[in-house]
């Protein structure tokens, strides 16, 4: 009895040891459940009717045989405890771990419970968190595709998808791979943000491979054999181009898609559609490939731009993302998408520099890049590595002690040139205390460059 009981207690103390708690999300929402995920042998368990439930799946125990029963539409899902065979359909299916009881909970495989009932499943080993994807999520889902030096975003709410950019023309079959393995047979909207080929490139496969049912493309003039291709895949398709327009709100499933962009310019980046996602009290904005000359019309019209994580325009380049446009911005975390090694020296350093204190995500480093949102917070996960951070300029702890005149400011003499700024205010300060403990300097000609304000308090 001493030998039984001593085993018992060994056999747990080495579960034990061989388990712990991770973070699990459905849908972009933490999954609420009495007892906590939890790791074993590099699986993760989950109690049992909380992961079914979250699954839209109904659930029922039986007790004499320790087997849960699970059923969603046509699909019959079977685990017993500490077996490693399930069924699906009544077809068996080998589990690496098996169901089992973690201090007094019935715990399944997430994964394969997932799977089975069409959903996606993400590990983030960084996090120690596990992301699950239904195929009808009424969140917004953003992925960032790793297609080397290009842009293509997938965007999915409520079963519907929009496609921004499709990547160069090699890259148009593993696209249409791509969006076929999530389920998006069709495409709500397909966006070519503007005519280059790294942005547009594979759109044609697209068009005729999937069913599109809008095609959004901007004014421009451009003979290009790439575009051409674009328009007359969609005329086989009798797809009719729409050219958005300024203001113009598009609908996804539960989303609002608004178009804060889209000018006229003989420079084609400058033509980009430029798109904001809003879900809920979340937003993430998309650049395309618009410049400064853009961004300073966008904040002229007095656009909101605030979003929760950014697009990074044109790849990082320097043309794009000022100081005044990522102020206004603020995002809390930033996307660029870039190839590794790219001969354009995507990402700038100026560009990295700028957004010191963001979490960065890049497909070069990342690969493909995907955004979850509740509705209230933004998730983000990637096939390898996670985001950097750089560190923000440091802060001088003192103001000069005698004040410099600016030489831009003859009027007004006995203005210091040295100004303090913080990364997403409107003003600057004459005073780094004022400005808080996350002061930058600055002088005051840059500070005015970026259309901030005297702080009327330290300018009194």
């Amino acid at each position: 009895m001493k030998k039984k009981l001593l085993a018992a207690w060994l056999a747990l103390w080495m579960l034990a040891c061989n388990a712990w708690a991770v973070d699990l999300y459905v849908d972009g929402s933490a999954l609420q459940t009495d007892a906590p995920p939890t790791l074993v042998s590099g699986r993760t368990l989950v109690p049992l009717r909380a992961i079914f439930e979250a699954l839209d799946a109904d659930v029922a125990w039986n007790d004499a045989t320790q087997t849960a029963a699970a059923q969603k539409d046509s699909t019959q899902i079977q685990v017993t405890i500490n077996q490693t065979t399930a069924y699906v359909n009544g077809q068996p299916q080998a589990l690496d771990v098996p169901a089992q009881l973690i201090n007094g909970r019935t715990m399944v495989p997430a994964r394969f419970v997932s799977e089975s009932l069409d959903a996606r499943v993400l590990w983030d080993a960084n996090a120690q968190s596990v992301y699950v994807i239904t195929p009808d999520h009424d969140a917004l889902v953003v992925e960032y595709l790793d297609v080397g030096q290009a842009d293509s975003i997938l965007l999915s709410s409520d079963g519907e998808y929009m496609l921004i950019d499709a990547g160069n023309n090699s890259d148009g079959d593993d696209i249409v791979q791509y969006l076929q393995s999530v389920g998006a047979n069709t495409l709500k909207y397909a966006v070519g943000t503007h005519a280059h080929a790294d942005h547009i490139g594979g759109m044609d496969d697209v068009i005729e491979d999937l069913h599109v049912e809008n095609l959004l493309l901007p004014s421009t003039v451009t003979n290009t054999q790439t575009y051409t291709d674009v328009l007359d895949a969609a005329a086989a398709k009798n797809l009719t181009v729409t050219v958005p327009q300024k203001g113009a709100i598009y609908s996804l499933g539960d989303t609002q898609i608004s178009v804060i962009a889209a000018e006229q310019s003989t420079n084609l980046n400058n033509t980009s559609i430029v798109l904001k996602a809003t879900y809920e009290n979340t937003a993430f904005l998309f650049m395309g490939d618009a410049e400064t000359e853009v961004e300073n019309t966008i904040l002229s019209s007095g656009t909101p731009v605030q979003c929760d994580v950014l697009k990074v325009g044109h790849h990082g380049s320097d043309t794009s993302t000022s100081n005044a446009f990522l102020a206004a911005v603020s995002p809390e975390a930033a996307v660029i998408s870039c190839g590794a090694g790219n001969s354009y020296g995507h990402p700038s350093a100026s560009t990295l520099e700028k957004l010191a204190g963001i979490p960065v995500w890049r497909t070069d480093l990342n690969g493909t890049i995907i955004a979850m949102t509740d509705g209230q917070t933004c998730r983000l996960t990637a096939s390898q590595g996670t985001a950097s951070t750089t560190t923000p300029p440091s802060i001088p702890t003192t103001p000069p002690s005698e004040p410099t005149v600016d030489p831009d400011t003859d009027s007004n003499p006995g203005v210091p040139s040295t100004v303090y700024i913080t990364r997403t205010g409107k003003r600057y300060h004459y005073k780094a205390s004022c400005a808080g403990k996350n002061a930058i300097s600055t002088t005051l000609s840059d500070a005015k460059s970026r259309g901030l304000t005297p702080c009327q308090k330290c300018a009194a």
